[in-house]
């Protein structure tokens, strides 16, 4: 009981800045709630009033529900305790999909290689559905034409001549439509990249964190949905977190000038306040990761 409140009492001056800074953040959160209201309000009068904003950030069109599904077949436990472990070559054999998987994978490897139907000479009408949809974590559901004149527009293998996705596949076992491919995207802009307006070579490498990326393919053997940009790992590279076209532009410099495009993950306000509401128990002691055990021997030394 003594050395608890010893160490309540040390904790005592970080737990009074992190309540301070808990009052400043919450305050400044809360005052930006009415301006936000009005905002949104003014908004979303004006789309009903003049049809503006469709496919935009509070009025996307509904992306595809999944297609296709196999009942999971899970392998039996080795030591009698199971975690569902999936037996994939028995799921694989339940699947009712057309294909199968290596003819998927050598598809979506064709697509990657036609750039999407983008590069000259490939026809994207016979890779890609009528029905396509790109889908990020923050840009889409874009269709087919909007997704073709985006990407084509980007000239990406112009800017950066030497891209290498540096991927794997793997079909899906229950979603046996589904290629996923990780992929761990390198290159150097030695090109203009055209971004609304050419952004001259800077000389800098670029390199993405792992993402996982997807496409899924309908009975015809066409791409339907087309999924990229979902970092594993922000850790890694230099792109904070950032995948797809936001990757590149993140490492050469130029990222766009708002916060999805500065980095993966940029806290709110009210997120760092209530992290920090934690950080005051802990440092009175509360709370699993408060010191209430004394320290050892080796500690004191």
């Amino acid at each position: 009981f003594r050395f608890r409140h010893q160490m309540r009492i040390a904790g005592l001056p970080s737990a009074v800045g992190n309540l301070l800074t808990v009052v400043i953040l919450l305050a400044a959160d809360l005052a930006s709630i009415l301006p936000k209201t009005i905002a949104y309000g003014a908004v979303g009068l004006i789309d009903y009033i003049t049809g503006s904003g469709t496919n935009t950030v509070r009025a996307k069109v509904a992306w595809h529900p999944q297609r296709w599904h196999t009942v999971p077949v899970l392998a039996a436990p080795a030591d009698g305790a199971s975690f569902g472990e999936l037996d994939v070559a028995r799921t694989f054999a339940a699947s009712t999909f057309p294909l199968k998987p290596d003819a998927l994978i050598k598809k979506a490897k064709a697509v990657l290689a036609a750039e999407f139907g983008t590069r000259a000479g490939a026809d994207p009408d016979m890779l890609l559905a009528d029905d396509f949809q790109f889908v990020a974590p923050i840009v889409g559901p874009l269709g087919k034409r909007e997704f073709l004149n985006a990407f084509g527009s980007f000239k990406v293998k112009e800017a950066f001549p030497d891209l290498a996705d540096n991927s794997w596949f793997q079909v899906d076992p229950l979603e046996p439509n589904r290629v996923w491919f990780i992929s761990r995207a390198t290159g150097t802009q030695t090109g203009p990249l055209n971004f609304g307006k050419p952004i001259p070579a800077t000389g800098k490498r670029v390199e993405s964190p792992p993402q996982a990326q997807s496409m899924l393919f309908d009975e015809a053997g066409k791409v339907y949905t087309l999924t990229v940009g979902y970092c594993m790992d922000k850790r890694i590279g230099n792109t904070e977190g950032l995948g797809g076209v936001f990757a590149l532009l993140k490492g050469i410099g130029k990222p766009l000038p708002f916060p999805e495009a500065q980095r993966l993950y940029t806290p709110s306000l009210r997120f760092e306040a209530f992290e920090r509401v934690a950080k005051v128990g802990e440092s009175l002691g509360f709370g699993p990761n408060g010191h209430t055990q004394p320290p050892t021997k080796r500690e004191m030394l």
